[in-house]
């Protein structure tokens, strides 16, 4: 009983950093880069930031941006499982050593699945505001804030729930230097290209032609970091 009342809250503290510094490199190694797979670079850079890229499209204001707020269902199950992965591979290892490493194991995928639900639920919130309970409390702007930087410099702020890894790898950001910007047109061109919207606007044939350069090439614009 000891030793779990001792192992447990470090697990829950490890699970914690472990899941910030994931957080970080999925989302910037799987989300912002065409890897494996690509489905996941495409709902969120080339759909999500582009139907919501400035402050002036930041918030969900019509039906076609909802398209890649949230992640598809099994997104929260193959998340979790990886990252108890390595403490389930350590705990059949160290069997038998009498350290609890299955207590952890599990108190680790707890903290991965709350830490998973608070993505989901505070970039939907972010987007689309609807619980100003929560929206109003100083660490939710915080993060709020944080974000928005995100979507104006896609190398920076990382992190989502807590930027821990993004302050210890260096992508914090906390303020603009610039003017705000305004989102141009070829963004939802880009994101058309992509996403389900588009391809059912093309099906009915109501999709207006891209109208610039960049929409053409498919070119995703980023702001100069500061």
């Amino acid at each position: 009983m000891t030793s779990l009342l001792v192992v447990l809250p470090l697990a829950v503290l490890a699970g914690l950093l472990q899941t910030s510094l994931f957080e970080w490199v999925y989302h910037r190694y799987w989300l912002h880069r065409p890897w494996l797979p690509p489905s996941m670079f495409t709902a969120h850079t080339l759909v999500h930031h582009q139907l919501c890229k400035h402050d002036d499209t930041f918030h969900v204001t019509e039906e076609e941006q909802e398209e890649a707020l949230t992640f598809q269902w099994w997104a929260g199950p193959v998340l979790v499982g990886m990252n108890m992965v390595p403490w389930a591979l350590l705990a059949w290892l160290e069997r038998g050593s009498g350290i609890p490493w299955w207590p952890v194991t599990w108190a680790v995928g707890g903290v991965v699945l709350l830490y998973y639900f608070a993505y989901e639920g505070f970039h939907f919130l972010m987007h689309k505001p609807s619980v100003p309970w929560i929206e109003h409390r100083a660490f939710f702007r915080f993060l709020k804030r944080h974000h928005r930087l995100h979507h104006v410099y896609m190398g920076k702020n990382f992190n989502v729930v807590f930027p821990l890894a993004d302050f210890f790898l260096g992508t914090l950001v906390l303020t603009d230097p610039l003017p705000p910007k305004v989102t141009e047109p070829a963004a939802r061109q880009v994101a058309r290209r992509h996403s389900r919207w588009g391809r059912r606007l093309r099906e009915e044939g109501t999709e207006k032609p891209a109208i610039t350069a960049a929409s053409v090439h498919e070119q995703v614009p980023v702001r100069p970091e500061p």
